[in-house]
């Protein structure tokens, strides 16, 4: 086998926060999850295409809304054949590529899909097959998880809760108690951290066992060893 060339790359688009790492998915552990020749759970593949063509738009928001909802979240990948995904082709070229880099544009038309809107970070990535792709690495939700806001013909549903099923990994409606329970346990786990920060910040001590021993303060102690001074 021959070498291949020409060696992969990372271009980021901007960061929508100050915790953006500079890449969301490297070329290696792009090219590694697509010489399996299938989706994953935490990948959606999408063809080629600028993201000014609204259907196309809608089925890469429709598989952002359903990482929003995965935990751990996962990425969307613009410009690869699911047909073939091991072959890394097609890729995005010119003004497609850069449709797809341009933030703050992707972000606005999202928002108007995504309730409560999605956080995510964009890079386009070049691999070893010579093109490059926009990877979309989209966030698990922060308190409450993603519905659809707004109606696409054929693609999005308005009020819909899209993820990730464990049995095919495919973007749906939830359809199964197993997949809303995901879904409610990671939110209740939101919910529960977030309590847990607000009672401490507020001077209250939580997780202490009513059987452990409480810590006598300083002074507790002095008046103690005073009391045994005068036995």
């Amino acid at each position: 086998m021959g070498q291949r060339s020409p060696t992969p790359e990372t271009v980021p688009a901007r960061s929508p926060d100050d915790a953006y790492s500079g890449v969301v998915l490297s070329p290696d552990e792009l090219e590694a999850a697509l010489s399996s020749g299938y989706e994953l759970r935490g990948l959606e593949l999408k063809g080629p295409g600028p993201r000014t063509d609204a259907q196309l738009f809608a089925k890469v928001t429709r598989a952002a809304l359903s990482m929003g909802n995965l935990r751990d979240g996962g990425h969307v990948i613009v410009g690869i054949d699911d047909a073939a995904p091991a072959a890394m082709l097609p890729g995005l070229q010119g003004e497609d590529l850069n449709s797809w880099l341009a933030f703050d544009d992707v972000a606005r038309k999202m928002a108007e899909y995504a309730d409560p809107p999605l956080r995510f970070d964009i890079a386009g990535v070049r691999v070893s097959s010579g093109v490059t792709v926009a990877v979309i690495q989209i966030f698990e939700f922060a308190d409450i998880p993603h519905l659809c806001a707004r109606d696409y013909p054929g693609v999005l549903r308005k009020g819909a809760l899209y993820v990730r099923p464990r049995k095919v990994p495919e973007t749906s409606e939830v359809a199964s108690s197993i997949e809303m329970r995901e879904v409610i346990d990671l939110a209740t786990e939101k919910a529960l951290r977030s309590y847990i920060e607000t009672a401490e910040r507020a001077g209250l001590r939580l997780g202490v066992s009513e059987r452990e021993p409480e810590i006598p303060s300083d002074e507790e102690r002095y008046d103690e060893e005073r009391a045994r001074g005068w036995l």
